[in-house]
């Protein structure tokens, strides 16, 4: 409620993209998707979608770090399965911080997710790849990893170039809820150092139109300094999730990441998509 009362400051009004989406929902018909977050943000389960299924979502965020500063961040992302094993994600990520100078564009992200086995092998495993250009002044939380004490090294241009790698482990409880579990490394592609991190959690389906979710996920470390989850230098939160459908293909998602650490954050979390 804290961060939903200040953000109010942030006058969303003058972003006229929303406008364009629901435009976009009156004129495209089309069978829906299953993505691989269920009703999660940074949770990946082993869902993919079927060849020649896409999505496109704008994701926003409403932060407040741990030294009170208050951002936006937005991310616009396409997503098509090129096969019924193998999905590929274009996003591109933004942010819009008042206080040091306002909305700027900060890079993009190209992702790819390959399913190894048929849906119903135990802990059905998920290699996840994704090539990250970014500007050191990003925001959007879409993973966490590494640790607050890490040392800043050189690097040959003051842009964040990584290259992720997840090994999502999901399965599928009950034709309502599947759990997973995400192991992440971030590879800094110009310093060498891989920096660790994790996401658990689950999705219910409670109806045909509403999934909750709940995740848990932090950092642990670096290939560097080393494993680590004192809380002092490392990011942990627990998320609660919602998604509904309000149409056939539209969906909306929402909710909040609370930080369970000194030096995390707290996060209130939107985004509206359409699979067709």
């Amino acid at each position: 409620m804290r961060i939903m009362m200040n953000t109010m400051k942030f006058r969303l009004a003058r972003y006229k993209i929303l406008p364009l989406w629901l435009l976009l929902f009156s004129f495209i018909q089309a069978s829906p998707a299953w993505a691989g977050n269920g009703a999660n943000f940074v949770l990946y389960n082993h869902h993919t979608p079927k060849a020649g299924e896409s999505e496109v979502m704008l994701m926003y965020d409403l932060g407040q770090e741990p030294d009170k500063t208050l951002y936006e961040a937005q991310m616009i992302e396409a997503e098509y399965g090129l096969t019924d094993y193998w999905t590929t994600e274009f996003m591109i990520e933004g942010q819009n911080t008042p206080s040091s100078g306002g909305q700027r564009n900060t890079g993009f992200r190209w992702e790819n997710r390959l399913r190894l086995f048929d849906y119903g092998a135990f802990l059905n495993p998920v290699v996840y790849m994704e090539y990250e250009d970014l500007s050191e002044d990003t925001k959007y939380l879409m993973e966490m990893s590494g640790r607050e004490d890490a040392r800043t090294l050189q690097k040959k241009r003051p842009r964040e170039r990584v290259f992720e790698t997840r090994l999502i482990l999901g399965e599928d409880i009950s034709e309502h809820m599947d759990v997973s579990f995400n192991w992440i490394n971030e590879n800094d592609l110009d310093t060498g150092i891989i920096a660790y991190g994790y996401a658990l959690g689950f999705n219910y389906a409670a109806s045909e139109r509403l999934t909750i979710g709940l995740e848990l996920f932090g950092g642990i470390g670096d290939s560097d300094l080393g494993i680590t989850t004192k809380r002092e230098i490392t990011q942990h939160y627990t998320a609660i999730n919602f998604k509904t459908r309000f149409t056939e293909n539209g969906f909306l998602k929402f909710g909040g990441a609370v930080g369970n650490t000194d030096v995390s954050q707290d996060l209130t979390r939107f985004s509206i998509g359409l699979n067709f």
